[in-house]
């Protein structure tokens, strides 16, 4: 296909999958370059356009703000904090800028809505430094989404040692996993906004390892369970396996939005 027929069978067509030359469709993203998210289908008349210049000095994303105006939709502007929630969920992206285009203000809330809902959002069975800001956006895409503010993701701990840990932070809610069952990219799936990992093992310490190097790894804050002085690579607070995890609070609570 023609790059201009992947937009028109993306965009009209709702296709979900279109390979031109520079361009292709992976679900309800369309790339540019095989890598660069130009834009994303938030709703059936609702898209989310990456708002920066495009690698290479392309143009595509004034081909697609041209394309979208044409079906008679507006750019909305840049404030809209859930469309960061569904990136970073999505491809573990963080805050990049986009502008969201639908037909009128009240609409294209509705679609964010909507796409930000409990199960799309937690995916029950998304290069940033950590910012305090961005942190705060997303907690409060979270309460948006009528999610709590806080969820804590634990991997590889005892789930005793996380029944008494939770019941020590209310505020927050609980997901867990063993070491077997995830990898760091998994992970940004569940848009934790803290997670507590088990560094005892040279497993457990890769794996903070690797999700350092992901791109979800950079925004989210982590704890680890050691017995050494100070935290292992990765790592941003550290705590001691064999203390009561009623004490691990104030250094999880330190480090939450």
């Amino acid at each position: 296909m023609k790059d201009e027929e992947v937009i028109e069978a993306f965009i009209d067509g709702g296709a979900r999958r279109a390979f031109g030359p520079t361009l292709h469709v992976e679900g309800n993203v369309l790339f540019f370059d095989g890598w660069w998210q130009a834009i994303m289908r938030i709703g059936s008349d609702t898209y989310a356009v990456r708002a920066e210049e495009a690698p290479d000095g392309s143009d595509i994303v004034e081909r697609l703000s041209t394309y979208l105006l044409a079906k008679g939709l507006q750019n909305l502007g840049e404030e809209f904090p859930l469309i960061w929630a569904i990136t970073l969920q999505e491809f573990a992206l963080g805050p990049v800028n986009w502008s969201l285009w639908s037909a009128d203000l009240a609409t294209g809330e509705a679609a964010l809505d909507t796409r930000v809902g409990h199960d799309a959002f937690l995916g029950d069975s998304a290069d940033t430094p950590s910012d305090p800001d961005f942190n705060a956006e997303l907690g409060g895409a979270r309460r948006i989404s009528g999610l709590p503010p806080s969820l804590v993701l634990t991997i590889g701990v005892d789930q005793v040692k996380v029944d008494r840990l939770d019941a020590s932070l209310p505020e927050c809610r609980f997901e867990s996993r063993s070491l077997k069952e995830v990898t760091p990219e998994i992970c940004s799936s569940f848009v934790p906004t803290l997670m507590v990992i088990d560094a005892m093992t040279t497993e457990g310490r890769e794996f903070i390892m690797e999700l350092k190097a992901a791109a979800c790894g950079r925004v989210i804050p982590v704890v680890a369970l050691t017995t050494d002085a100070a935290p292992p690579l990765g790592a941003d607070a550290a705590v001691s396996p064999d203390a009561d995890p009623v004490t691990w609070a104030q250094p999880v609570r330190s480090l939450l939005p």
